[in-house]
C-alpha cells in the first residue's frame, strides 16, 4: 500500500483522535522495506455526550411531570449539536493539515449524518470512510481496518 500526505481520524460522539501517517523506510536482508505508524496529532473529548440527562438539564424541579418524550427531544437535540461539533472539528484539522488523503472512522448509526455535515473541501480528501467505531482500538491495529477496505 502506497500513501500520499494521509490523516486519519477516529471517532464518536464521545471522542475524536486524529493521526498522521509517518512513513519509515528501511533495508532488510538487501531487500528495500517500507512501514507506516500513526502520530497521534489530536484526542479531543465532548465532554457533554458523556454525561447523563439528568447532569445537563439545570432545573431538577422544573423537569418534574415532564414526559419522557421532551427528554428524548433533549437527547436528539445534544446528539444533533455533538455531532455538528465533531464535523466542524474534522474540518478544522483537514484545513489546519491540509492532507491529500483523510481516512475516517465513525460509527455506523450516524456516519452518513457526519459525513453530510462536512464541507467540500475535506470531503474531496475523504478517499476511505468506514462505519465504524475505532476510537477505543489500539493505535497499531487502527490502518489495518483501512488496509482491509482497498
Amino acid at each position: 500500500m502506497k500513501l500520499k500526505k494521509t490523516l486519519i481520524i477516529v471517532a464518536d460522539l464521545g471522542e475524536l483522535k486524529a493521526y498522521d501517517l509517518k512513513e519509515h523506510k528501511g533495508v532488510v536482508e538487501h531487500d528495500s522495506k517500507v512501514s507506516y505508524s500513526l502520530e497521534l496529532l489530536t484526542d479531543m473529548d465532548y465532554i457533554d455526550a458523556h454525561k447523563k440527562l439528568h447532569e445537563v438539564v439545570s432545573d431538577e424541579a422544573g423537569r418534574f411531570g415532564h414526559s419522557r418524550g421532551e427528554e428524548h427531544d433533549i437527547e436528539l437535540e445534544r446528539e444533533k449539536r455533538t455531532l455538528k461539533d465533531v464535523a466542524h472539528d474534522i474540518e478544522r484539522i483537514v484545513e489546519e493539515e491540509n492532507p491529500e488523503e483523510l481516512f475516517l472512522a465513525f460509527p455506523k448509526a450516524l456516519n452518513a449524518q457526519l459525513v453530510e455535515k462536512l464541507n467540500e473541501q475535506t470531503k474531496s480528501v475523504l478517499i476511505k470512510n468506514l462505519a465504524l467505531d475505532l476510537v477505543k482500538t489500539d493505535r497499531d491495529k487502527i490502518l489495518s481496518h483501512f488496509e482491509e477496505v482497498e
